[in-house]
């Protein structure tokens, strides 16, 4: 019986361990950063990439802050739009009233689809920390080969992403079968 339910605890745990993408077309980029596992703070910028994967695609219409489980993101806020795919980043300045959680994704829509970025961490802003004004800028300081991304690299960038993805379910198996023996 604790076999049957260490086991369903694991399936439970793998299920939510990334942010599924949702059925249909993707807004036209590859989220690179950030990756999951990434840890950010609030009240600080940091910088969001992509690759681009459908040129028709000019700007991402807006950004939205989730988390939670996989099959039920919970909107935190819009924290971006209008924003031009073609710079191939975005800074983003974290509100500095974000709290800690470690089941955040960005979703980014333009008039193709959605693209959900992998789970990542936003650590509480320190006691002091001063607000942000602005919940995002466009960046200007990408290449011009970075709107041009081959579909290779970003076959390359997505399986990097499935490697980590399945280091870090087998890490959770591995450690609920350690507590498994230690019954």
């Amino acid at each position: 019986m604790k076999l049957v339910s260490l086991l369903s605890l694991a399936a439970l745990v793998c299920s939510g361990a990334v942010a599924q993408q949702q059925p249909g077309q993707s807004a036209g980029i590859a989220i690179t950063a950030p990756a999951l596992g990434t840890v950010w703070t609030a009240g600080k910028t940091e910088v969001v990439s992509w690759t681009v994967q459908d040129s028709t695609v000019s700007n991402i219409d807006s950004v939205e802050l989730r988390n939670g489980g996989s099959t039920n993101l919970q909107l935190v806020g819009q924290v971006g739009s209008k924003i031009p795919i073609s710079g191939g980043q975005w800074e983003w300045d974290i509100p500095v009233d974000t709290k800690t959680d470690a089941s955040y994704v960005l979703v980014f829509t333009s008039s193709k689809g959605s693209t959900y970025s992998p789970y990542f961490t936003i650590m509480a802003a320190p006691p002091g920390a001063k607000a942000n004004f602005t919940s995002h800028k466009t960046s200007s300081s990408a290449s011009a080969s970075g709107a041009e991304a081959s579909s290779s690299e970003h076959s390359s960038a997505s399986q990097d992403l499935t490697i980590q993805q399945t280091t870090m379910m087998l890490g959770i198996v591995a450690s609920l079968v350690a507590v498994l023996f230690s019954i």
